[in-house]
């Protein structure tokens, strides 16, 4: 359900959008504890795409976290590139980007998140997005040295906010209003606003985080490292508005443009490869 409401058209009200309106204000009327377990199956249940299959040369294993096991995804030697999906995404979107990385001689790590993929878990939001990524950098940390972070959409803001150093940073059609947009969407679908506050104010005293604090755009400006940005201008998902504006407002910020790439098919697109090129090219002369 909660792909229908993120990635979906709900700008006309159709039936669909007076049902989930009806729905959803009969939830808010339920018991509390019962109204909060329907709400967030609702609004934070993923879809679950499981990899189909998992090339030979990329290797996976099971990672345990303080909110649950998490699959990570291992090809190629040397210096680590990280790579992160979006909601109801998964690592195996990224196989082949990982595979071109790993032939330019890094190694190129993806994990599932929470509530995603080989991951475990039924729900997932954007602080189990930011701590996973947290926890999955001090674990490389540990043994060997990170080059560059490569996420995807949601994942986005949720590297923005787990970084604590400054790598090269490339963003592929990145949320930049994550509270904004969330919003926006929810009330698009019909699904009544006092559900989804219901459930963030649960879901801030739960992680001991603030979702206003968690907006990407004070951490784009405050980032020390560069951070580059494509985007396609016909995502149906993502606005490439907000990306141009990052891109004009802040000199550390670079973007490229593409078409006809959509939201998906640009993660492992010649683009986004060539921008990953240029990124790495440009990190070395900096350094």
């Amino acid at each position: 359900m909660s792909s229908n409401i993120y990635f979906k058209d709900n700008n006309h009200r159709s039936l669909s959008w007076w049902f989930a309106r009806f729905f959803s204000r009969l939830v808010l009327l339920m018991p509390p504890s019962l109204s909060l377990k329907i709400g967030k199956k609702l609004l934070l249940k993923p879809i679950r795409r499981k990899p189909t299959s998992i090339p030979t040369n990329i290797s996976v294993e099971k990672v345990t976290t303080p909110d649950g096991e998490v699959a990570l995804y291992k090809t190629g030697t040397g210096s680590v590139v990280l790579l992160s999906h979006g909601w109801s995404g998964s690592a195996s979107q990224m196989f082949k980007l990982m595979n071109k990385i790993a032939e330019s001689g890094f190694q190129a790590v993806a994990y599932d998140q929470l509530g995603h993929g080989l991951s475990s878990g039924d729900e997932a939001n954007l602080f189990l997005f930011i701590k996973t990524q947290r926890f999955i950098i001090d674990l490389l940390q540990e043994k060997q040295s990170i080059q560059a972070i490569i996420s995807h959409s949601m994942g986005s803001p949720a590297a923005l906010n787990a970084l604590k150093s400054s790598y090269p940073l490339l963003l592929i059609a990145p949320v930049f209003k994550f509270t904004q947009t969330l919003y926006e969407k929810v009330e698009q679908s019909g699904v009544a606003i006092g559900l989804l506050e219901k459930i963030l104010d649960n879901l801030e005293r739960q992680h001991g985080m603030k979702f206003q604090r968690s907006d990407s755009l004070e951490f784009v400006r405050d980032y020390q490292g560069s951070v580059h940005i494509i985007h396609d201008q016909n995502d149906p998902f993502t606005s490439i508005t907000d990306s141009k504006q990052v891109a004009q407002t802040f000199v550390h910020v670079s973007l490229t443009v593409t078409n006809n790439l959509g939201h998906s098919r640009i993660i492992n697109s010649n683009e986004t490869w060539n921008a990953f090129s240029e990124m790495m090219k440009l990190s070395r002369v900096a350094a």
